[in-house]
C-alpha cells in the first residue's frame, strides 16, 4: 500500500469523537515509562506519531487538557468531552504539528504494531517483548531510528515549525 494514501480511522469509546489519519505514522512508540503507565492506568502507552495536518476530526470535538510530562514541557491530551477517552496528545517538545494518536482508539489497532519500545528500563517485569522487536532502555536517536521517509516528513515540519531534533 502506498504510505501516502494509507488511512486509519478511529474514535472514542462512546462514538462521539471520530477521526481519520490520512497517511502512515512517522513512527509507532510503545512507551514503558512510569509516566505513561500512570496516565493510562496500563503497562505502557502505544502511540502513532503523525502530522497534525494529516489528522482530521470527522465528528464531535475534543477537550484539550494540559498535563505534566517528564520533559517538564508538558503535553496536551485531547479527550472526548463525553466519555473522557484520550484519542491523541501533543507533546510540547514536538510542537502542535505532531499528534501522538492512541493506537488503541483506532478501528484496526492491529495494523500499527510498535516500531520501537522505549523506556524499557522501567517496563513492568512481566511484560515480555518479542525477541526481534527493537527496544531501548530510555529514548533513541531519531536520525538512527526513523525511516528515511519519516525523516523527510519530519524535516518538512522543521521547515515550518522549528521543531527540535533529538
Amino acid at each position: 500500500m502506498d504510505k501516502e494514501s494509507e488511512t486509519h480511522e478511529g474514535g472514542c469509546t462512546c462514538g462521539y469523537v471520530r477521526y481519520k489519519a490520512s497517511s502512515s505514522p512517522l513512527i509507532v512508540h510503545c512507551c514503558h515509562c512510569r509516566w505513561c503507565q500512570r496516565q493510562t492506568g496500563a503497562s505502557f502507552a502505544l502511540n502513532a506519531l503523525i502530522e497534525a495536518e494529516r489528522v482530521e476530526l470527522l465528528q464531535g470535538d475534543v477537550e484539550e487538557l494540559m498535563t505534566a510530562s517528564p520533559s517538564g514541557e508538558g503535553q496536551i491530551i485531547a479527550r472526548c468531552p463525553k466519555c473522557k477517552v484520550a484519542v491523541w496528545s501533543n507533546y510540547l517538545t514536538m510542537g502542535e504539528s505532531v499528534r501522538f494518536i492512541r493506537v488503541g482508539t483506532l478501528d484496526a489497532p492491529d495494523q500499527l504494531p510498535p516500531d520501537v519500545h522505549i523506556y524499557t528500563s522501567t517496563k513492568q517485569p512481566w511484560v515480555v517483548l518479542p525477541p526481534d522487536d527493537y527496544a531501548v532502555e530510555e529514548y533513541y536517536v531519531t536520525n538512527e531510528t526513523w525511516s528515511e521517509d519519516s525523516l523527510k516528513r519530519r524535516d518538512a515540519l522543521f521547515a515550518t515549525d522549528r521543531l527540535e531534533t533529538r
